[in-house]
This record gives structure tokens, C-alpha cells and sequence, in this order.
């Protein structure tokens, strides 16, 4: 599903991000990238994205190359990728039920089936009553949810949450983990970059522990890599 071999990331400003990581994830996993701030856990899921280009090594999706696609290919890949970002990058003049709409609308769906996945989402992340709210009315906590609401409602194969749980109290911690969760064992492939211990432990999945810039810990066969 998603391969890395020898992946470096060198910041603008010279610094290395990123050292020569090797990854193979499976479809339907559940991935935690965790570290120290600054630990290249954020580059790692940028790199997914597309919004990184390695400097050395090579990136598949599903056994495509997407190192170093161009724009208008980087546009087509992100159609199958939901990202929660760490800022939401939600568009704060917009309604919530707008901000949902916008990426179904390159799917040409009809008006009612856009208005039901929007409707089930709302519901089940308790965000029903406040769809025609401006986003800018709304706590952290709910932005949160409206960027996982959003991030999930094209149905992606490959999903990348930035600290989803980080501005939610642990009722709503546990509502998104739920929803990440259910989206997993439907076959997504499911990153997220966390510092919250209490959901390493009770919500149990791989581990792969960052540490300037390598990997330092995989829980998939309980390895440990030192590097010289």
C-alpha cells in the first residue's frame, strides 16, 4: 500500500527533516507516528501528501511513484488522501455544511447524496446542530471535528490526522478515535501523528517511533534500529 526506501527530507533552510526512512504499511492499517516535537512526525505525513518533495528516495502509493509528481498528478493523487491538518486549513467565512460539500463536489454526486453523507457525519461526530454555522463560531475542539469530518467524507484510501485528539476533551477524543477506527477496519489506511499517550494505550495499533529525523522504534516485530 505504501512503501518508503531510503526517503530524505532537506528543509529549505538546510536542515535534514528527514533520514533515510524505510516503511512498508499495509492497506487497512492503523499507524502511530510518535516522537519528540520536531521529530519529523508532521514531514512524514507531508511526504504522503505530496506537499514534500524527498530529496532522496523513492515514495509508492499503492506501487505508484509519487515522489516528485507534478502539480496537476499531485491534485489527482489527493482525491484518494484525507488529511486532518494540526490548523485545520478550514475556510473560516463558510458554513460547516460548506466546508463538507466542497471536496464532493469533484465527484459529481448528486445534491441528496452530498446532503446524506454530510447529514451521517454531522451525526455521528455531534456536529448536526451547528451545519449552518460560520466555522469561525465555532471551539477548537469542534473545528477538530469538522476537519475529520471532512478529511473522511470522500471515503479515502489513505488517511494522515495531524494530532487529531489534541484540542478535544477525552469524551471527543474518543468520538474521533472511534471514527478512525471504523474508517480502518473498512480497509483505510489510517497515520496519525500523536503525543497523546492515553490513545497509544487504549486504542492499540502500530507504533513507529521517530527520533531526529529516523526511525527509531516499529512495533511490527517489536524492532528496534540503531544508526550509525
Amino acid at each position: 500500500m505504501v512503501e518508503l526506501h531510503k526517503v530524505d527530507v532537506v528543509y529549505d533552510d538546510g536542515n535534514q527533516g528527514l533520514k533515510s526512512i524505510d516503511l512498508h504499511i499495509e492497506r487497512g492499517e492503523l499507524i502511530y507516528i510518535t516522537g519528540n516535537s520536531g521529530a519529523g512526525k508532521t514531514s512524514l505525513l507531508r511526504l504522503l501528501y505530496g506537499d514534500l518533495i524527498p530529496a532522496r528516495g523513492v515514495i509508492k502509493l499503492d506501487n505508484k511513484n509519487i515522489g516528485h509528481l507534478r502539480s496537476k498528478s499531485i491534485a489527482y493523487l489527493r482525491r484518494d488522501i484525507g488529511v486532518v491538518f494540526q490548523d485545520f486549513k478550514l475556510l473560516e467565512d463558510m458554513t460547516v455544511y460548506e466546508n463538507l460539500m466542497l471536496p464532493l463536489e469533484i465527484f459529481y454526486l448528486s445534491p441528496q447524496v452530498i446532503q446524506d453523507r454530510i447529514f451521517t457525519l454531522l451525526k455521528q461526530l455531534d456536529l448536526f446542530t451547528h451545519r449552518d454555522f460560520a466555522v469561525k463560531k465555532l471551539s477548537g475542539g469542534e473545528k477538530q471535528r469538522v476537519a475529520l469530518a471532512r478529511a473522511i467524507i470522500n471515503e479515502p484510501i489513505l488517511l494522515l490526522a495531524d494530532e487529531p485528539t489534541g484540542n478535544l476533551d477525552s469524551r471527543n477524543a474518543d468520538k474521533v478515535m472511534d471514527m478512525l477506527l471504523h474508517k480502518t477496519a473498512k480497509g483505510t489506511t489510517t497515520l496519525i501523528a500523536t503525543h497523546d499517550q492515553r490513545i497509544l494505550k487504549e486504542y492499540p495499533g502500530r507504533i513507529i517511533y521517530l527520533e531526529h529525523g529516523k526511525i527509531s522504534y516499529d512495533s511490527a516485530g517489536g524492532r528496534r534500529f540503531t544508526h550509525g
